[in-house]
């Protein structure tokens, strides 16, 4: 008989672990996916200033990006019976697991759809969005980290007289070495983006696209759109009812090898309390091998290996953007990067002849990292390396860029 595997996600680490899993004997793979099309959300800062590139970043046909031979359920979990070992759906439907894997990645709004929205509910939230902001005076980003950064510097590059404020709870790119902090500020100020620091009391708990004031640090602040740019934790919900299994975050607290301490039968991949220093590809493409190894052993019985971070000398991302395109800034950072990789574009010192190839053209084009012989930052960089936040996602889903989609309901 067929042991299931069921997993809850539907975005890259997902569909990775499926594409091991479904290989394996004797093992029939389930995913419940939130929404009935898929969205690269590195693309999404970018969408937010331009939505006419809404399409690019979306996959909206099953039959291009589902994973052959696995069984998909579209639908919105909303609760895990640990002894009964089933997963419920929203319409009540109930999925049986013998290993269940969760890789439900984080909430953010805007940057991820929720969770049963059609295709067209998700791009008439965007498109409502980018309408208030392209009317809008002062736009209040909310998040001090790289992707409030990058919204905050995408939308200075598209409209250059709105008023733009970026607001820190404590510090601009806190994970982030101290030069680099300053760099970014010595930045946002060249650029006009006001940085302030502290909470408030009266900030809306998602996003506003209506008028409003801010208190923050004896600051009053008027907007007319306010953006939270930071994540709300792990999209875990579903598990709050089974007893420690989440931590306060809501991370699954797991074990050496991603399995859920409270039971042995859970796996998570990007949603678990190990800290790797940041979510990346390179550190999920290590979890979803070792989740997928771990299930398969312990479907059949045998010892489970320990997780082995990945690219353990990334401790930041190694890009940094504000903005994109001509009258952007972006830098790389090559102390994040593997060996080989820090030999390419001089060593750090990028920039044609000597970085890329010719070949390399079609992806990132001439001169990505900046100028020959110059640090790799700068407008060089954001010209260049924009466009990989689109082109990325035709890496690992099929149909990335389609307008036409079967028609959709709401789950």
């Amino acid at each position: 008989m067929s042991k299931k595997v069921v997993i809850i996600g539907g975005g890259v680490s997902s569909k990775n672990a499926a594409e091991l899993l479904v290989k394996a004997k004797d093992v029939q793979v389930t995913m419940i996916q939130g929404t009935k099309f898929v969205e690269w959300p590195l693309a999404m800062p970018a969408v937010l200033v331009h939505p006419e590139n809404h399409d690019k970043a979306i996959s909206p046909n099953p039959a291009k990006f589902q994973v052959p031979k696995v069984q998909y359920k579209y639908g919105v979990a909303t609760e895990v019976d640990v002894s009964a070992k089933t997963v419920r759906l929203r319409d009540g439907e109930l999925v049986p697991y013998d290993a269940l894997v969760v890789a439900t990645g984080f909430a953010m709004p805007l940057i991820y759809p929720n969770p049963g929205v059609s295709l067209q509910q998700r791009k008439d939230e965007v498109r409502q969005a980018a309408e208030a902001i392209r009317g809008a005076g002062t736009v209040i980003i909310s998040g001090g980290g790289v992707v409030g950064l990058e919204v905050a510097g995408g939308l200075r590059v598209a409209y250059p007289d709105k008023r733009i404020v970026l607001l820190c709870r404590d510090q601009l790119l806190k994970q982030f070495p101290a030069t680099t902090r300053e760099k970014a500020k010595a930045v946002c100020e060249a650029k006009e983006i006001e940085l302030f620091y502290g909470t408030s009391s009266d900030a809306p708990a998602g996003v506003k696209l209506e008028p409003g004031v801010l208190n923050v640090a004896e600051n009053v602040i008027s907007y007319d759109v306010f953006l939270p740019m930071y994540s709300k934790g792990p999209n875990t919900g579903f598990l709050t009812g089974v007893p420690n299994m989440l931590d306060k975050r809501g991370n699954i607290m797991v074990n050496k090898h991603l399995q859920s301490q409270a039971c042995p039968e859970i796996f998570a991949i990007g949603v678990h309390n190990i800290d790797e220093g940041f979510i990346s590809m390179a550190k999920l493409d290590a979890q979803w091998k070792t989740v997928a190894a771990n299930v398969k052993a312990l479907l059949q019985g045998k010892a489970l290996a320990p997780h082995k971070e990945g690219a353990p000398f990334m401790k930041v991302p190694p890009l940094i953007f504000i903005g994109h395109g001509k009258g952007g800034w972006a830098a790389l950072d090559f102390a994040q990067m593997p060996p080989p990789v820090k030999c390419c574009c001089c060593c750090g010192l990028g920039g044609f002849p000597c970085c890329p190839p010719p070949c390399c053209y079609p992806l990132c084009g001439p001169c990505p990292c900046g100028y020959c012989c110059c640090k790799p930052e700068g407008e060089g960089p954001a010209k260049s390396l924009g466009p990989v936040a689109f082109k990325s996602m035709g890496f690992h889903f099929k149909g990335a860029g389609e307008v036409k989609a079967p028609e959709q309901q709401s789950m």
